[in-house]
């Protein structure tokens, strides 16, 4: 691809080409995102490292989303697909969120965004090849090369293809997402996201929801991210009867396992970028915007009409209790609880798992959470939630 500065019309000029269509419809607000992305890339020390394979993920997701708007000018009926009472999962990263939505999932009545669908979309999946979609093996294939390289990364997160995906990779379709950050350590994209509110990211989200109820398997929708705490009212204003269950723990805890995690995924991809591994500054970003997503999402919900969606849920209890917690949820939001999903979690809690757990290592001082004087932080969030906190 050479070294050529990136640019967000000759980017859109690719897509176009790659897919041979043209109309972007009528909401372009993801364009804001896209500019503030090759900004903040283009301005990064090491430009240079991270422009190709990032180019190539935005021409991907362009081409993508190009495909999502032809689908729905030839089948209009796409966008008369509902997203209703949907049980969203949300919280700080490490805090019991995969593995209580991994759980919520075992429910034969929920349809839970699997990670190789939202990985490719379209075409869209159909419920006859499901479970056989070329689309898992290449997916799984790519998990599976990962981890030969960062065998480490197998005690920090469950990597299958056919496993629930967050809604983090839904929104990078409107270049919203601290997926971006993860990856190529954009700061000034990472301050636009965690303190400005980004437009239409709602619009894209229920997209692709539709996209994947289409043809794939119906039944009401199961979803995570942690930043929606940065936007709940826009979240809410989209899914008006959302179901929002929000996990806690000490966020001490949760800095340098997260920081961790981002550090191994960048090795994988760039090894030879030491300014992209470099701990405390990880530590330091993971801060800034899980930590204003704490504070955005306390403010959002002294607002009743916001905090009436909820349900809290700690950690310790997820993790010691959890066909407790999951019953509960079920109870507060007039869910019908059945015996299958009931024998599903069952067998589910008995069985080993392959990855996700083991001995996930990391200092706290290489990630300097020491210095950065945690406890004292986030004060609305501790008055709020203290007591859902400690680990006992």
């Amino acid at each position: 691809m050479g070294q050529k500065s990136l640019d967000a019309n000759h980017l859109t000029s690719l897509a176009e080409a790659e897919t041979g269509l043209a109309a972007w419809g009528s909401d372009l607000t993801f364009r804001e995102g896209l500019g503030r992305l090759i900004a903040s890339a283009e301005d990064l020390p090491f430009a240079d490292k991270v422009r190709d394979p990032l180019q190539a993920e935005l021409v991907r997701l362009l081409a993508t989303r190009l495909r999502l708007e032809d689908d729905a000018a030839r089948h209009p009926a796409i966008l008369l697909g509902r997203v209703d009472k949907p049980l969203i999962v949300t919280g700080m990263p490490r805090t019991g969120t995969t593995w209580l939505f991994e759980l919520l999932s075992l429910d034969p009545a929920t349809r839970a965004p699997l990670d190789w669908e939202v990985a490719e979309p379209w075409p869209a999946p159909e419920a006859a090849t499901f479970e056989t979609d070329p689309r898992i093996a290449r997916v799984q294939g790519a998990y599976e090369a990962m981890l030969k390289v960062a065998p480490e990364l197998a005690t920090m997160h469950n990597f299958h293809a056919q496993l629930p995906q967050e809604c983090n990779s839904i929104t990078t379709l409107h270049f919203a997402s601290s997926n971006f950050w993860a990856s190529y350590d954009v700061p000034d994209y990472l301050r636009w996201l965690s303190f400005e509110t980004p437009q239409g990211v709602f619009n894209t989200h229920r997209r692709m929801l539709q996209q994947l109820q289409w043809k794939g398997p119906r039944g009401r929708w199961l979803l995570k991210s942690p930043p929606h705490l940065l936007m709940l009212e826009d979240l809410l204003a989209a899914y008006p009867d959302a179901c929002l269950v929000q996990t806690h723990r000490e966020p001490t805890r949760i800095v340098a396992s997260l920081g961790s995690m981002i550090r191994a995924l960048r090795r994988v991809r760039f090894p030879d970028v030491p300014e992209l591994l470099e701990p405390k500054a990880i530590a330091r970003s993971v801060l800034l915007h899980f930590g204003q997503a704490l504070e955005q999402g306390t403010q959002s919900r002294e607002n009743p009409t916001v905090d009436r969606r909820f349900v809290d849920v700690a950690y310790r209890d997820t993790i010691s209790a959890p066909l407790t917690v999951l019953r509960r949820i079920y109870d507060h939001f007039d869910l019908p609880w059945t015996e299958v999903f009931e024998r599903r979690v069952t067998d589910h809690l008995a069985a080993e798992r392959q990855t996700g757990h083991g001995a996930h290592k990391y200092s706290l001082e290489e990630f300097g959470v020491p210095e950065l004087d945690i406890p004292s932080q986030f004060p609305n969030y501790r008055a709020r939630f203290g007591d859902l906190l400690s680990d006992h």
